[in-house]
């Protein structure tokens, strides 16, 4: 059996708050990523917190996907892993544009991997409005 698998740690900032807040959007939009990658949900759970806030996993047949969210900071905290053959990586841009974010930083860790890395974060522009559209 392989144990190697890829997980993304993403931090996305100026999100839409409304987004953010809304537990029932942001399931489906995990779900529809998860599905998008074609990797099979064996259990959903999203909370919503009062004021304001949602927690969130997928757990996969090959892992996990999770959401935290700060509606009142524009932040989303996401943790994407799969051990499976689907690349995380592939959904990324979608997930961003779904939380409204303008800009998050991702960082990829090698997973099963045996050995010392080391893990420097990617910058995603998700929408650049100078240039109209997205800024690679």
């Amino acid at each position: 059996m392989n144990i190697e698998g890829k997980h993304l740690i993403i931090d996305a900032f100026d999100c839409n708050p409304d987004l953010l807040n809304s537990k029932d959007y942001l399931e489906l939009l995990m779900l529809q990523a998860a599905n998008d990658n074609g990797m099979q949900v064996l259990s959903s759970y999203f909370h919503p917190f009062h004021p304001q806030g949602v927690t969130g996993v997928l757990v996969l047949s090959t892992s996990h996907m999770l959401i935290h969210t700060w509606p009142e900071e524009n932040y989303a905290s996401l943790d994407y892993y799969t051990c499976g053959d689907a690349d995380p990586e592939f959904q990324t841009r979608s997930l961003l544009r779904g939380l409204g974010a303008k800009r998050a930083l991702v960082y990829t860790v090698s997973r099963g991997v045996n050995g010392t890395q080391l893990i420097f974060p990617k910058e995603i522009f998700v929408y650049d409005t100078s240039k109209g559209g997205d800024s690679k």
